[in-house]
């Protein structure tokens, strides 16, 4: 019996060690890029944040970065609505801040969308189809 308890051990130990630090300690890296819809963008290759965080989440921990780009919401939680990113404004019926995450536009909210390990998350300033 003390022989299984000390097998066991160290098959944790092992799957542990060999485990990448993100899934060890419960972080993930995501990438979060502001494209502007003029031919320039802005990239942040390393936000990280806890595993089930949000696009929300990565927004505020964007702003932790020295060259932080602020934004403005409306709403909270799983309603929470950006309603204007680096000092230039949803347009409403024009361009307004789109995000995509690995290509695909998201079908629900910043505060809803849970991310995973080395997402990539792009903001588009796009007229809404």
């Amino acid at each position: 019996m003390l022989h299984r308890f000390y097998f066991f051990v160290c098959l944790i130990f092992i799957l542990l060690l060999n485990c990448p630090v993100s899934i060890a300690t419960n972080q993930q890296t995501v990438i979060l890029q502001f494209d502007y819809g003029n031919g320039f963008s802005k990239q942040y290759k390393t936000i990280s944040l806890s595993r089930g965080d949000t696009v929300l989440d990565a927004m505020k921990t964007m702003q932790t970065h020295p060259q932080k780009v602020p934004f403005k919401t409306r709403g909270s939680g799983e309603l929470t609505f950006i309603t204007e990113i680096d000092l230039i404004r949803n347009e409403g019926n024009g361009k307004n801040w789109v995000f995509y995450v690995n290509g695909q536009r998201a079908n629900v909210g910043v505060g809803s969308y849970k991310l995973q390990a080395n997402d990539r998350i792009v903001w588009k300033y796009e007229v809404f189809q």
